[in-house]
């Protein structure tokens, strides 16, 4: 650990800190963190996350802005390779099986519920909604085959030939798909996604499972099951509102929050969200995550943590799409 980082960590420990004060993390725990999950970060995977955080820290120069930093790594929901694939799991074990159960009539008091489950999986497509969705983690954990083609339905529905995947649904016997995504945070990306699937063939039952999501991603996901009938909606894990830094204050809302929106407007010049939006600071149509997976910082998560430029060093660089 870099000596300034060090001192600041030891300083900040032996203080006699009030009751309200959230709880800092001391230098040990940030070095066990570092390990069991932050140096995985693939983004970032050739620096230690010691050495990113003694940058993030020092973006700022007064102490109290530097705390506030440090309190908000306190508030962050990291997603690792094995939470991650815990996920995955999850997902093919609560809604999928719970899903494939009231699609095929199963009766699970059946001594032949398990070959009748295991006959239905062997005639549903499991695909990602995006790119950023690892589907053959996904199949690997849960012990299932794939097909020959598995195609993100964001780039089908951008280059994709609606009678060709009708002719290919057709010919591999699919009988209902299962649409999965790592992270959905404004639920945009799904939308159209899903919304191009679901008129493609009508015929054809689809889930929406989403690993995690954000309540505006929640209430995307609940209009398109309401829209279409052949439409499911079932996530796996919601993140709640509170746990969002959004650019207005809400409701009983931590005082951190504040402090961050507050630094988030004093710094913005030197972040790289576009435009003049002041909301754009808070992430992607205004989400305000505080989120991260060891394979990319999404675009809905605050600038301050992802952001890239020749003034601000980030704590989870984030690879863009464009």
């Amino acid at each position: 650990m870099k000596p300034r980082l060090s001192a600041l960590l030891k300083d900040w420990s032996l203080r006699d800190w009030g009751p309200d004060d959230e709880i800092f993390l001391d230098h040990d725990a940030i070095q066990y963190l570092g390990r069991k999950m932050y140096d995985d970060y693939e983004p970032a995977q050739f620096e230690l996350f010691e050495d990113r955080l003694d940058k993030w820290l020092y973006n700022v120069d007064g102490e109290a802005d530097q705390q506030d930093l440090f309190r908000l790594l306190s508030r962050l929901f990291f997603v690792g390779r094995a939470e991650f694939e815990s996920l995955c799991r999850a997902a093919h074990h609560g809604p999928v099986l719970r899903w494939l159960v009231d699609q095929l009539g199963i009766d699970i008091g059946d001594p032949g519920a398990t070959a009748l489950l295991t006959a239905g999986i062997g005639t549903t497509w499991f695909c990602p909604i995006t790119d950023s969705m690892r589907i053959n983690s996904y199949l690997k954990v849960n012990q299932l085959e794939g097909r020959s083609h598995q195609p993100d339905w964001r780039s089908l529905r951008k280059f994709g030939d609606p009678s060709k995947l009708r002719e290919f649904i057709g010919a591999n016997d699919i009988q209902r798909l299962v649409l999965l995504e790592d992270f959905a945070g404004s639920g945009t990306q799904m939308r159209s996604a899903v919304t191009f699937a679901a008129g493609l063939h009508p015929t054809i039952q689809i889930l929406a499972c989403p690993l995690i999501v954000c309540p505006d991603g929640h209430h995307v996901g609940r209009i398109l099951s309401d829209i279409h009938p052949n439409v499911t909606f079932d996530p796996v894990l919601r993140i709640a509102p509170g746990a969002l830094i959004k650019p207005c204050a809400q409701p009983d809302e931590p005082p951190l929050y504040a402090a961050i929106r507050s630094l988030t407007q004093r710094v913005r010049s030197r972040l790289g969200a576009p435009g003049r939006d002041e909301e754009k600071y808070h992430g992607y149509k205004q989400t305000g995550a505080v989120f991260a997976m060891y394979s990319n910082c999404p675009n809905n998560s605050l600038p301050v943590i992802r952001d890239r430029t020749d003034t601000w060093s980030p704590l989870f660089p984030r690879v863009k799409r464009n």
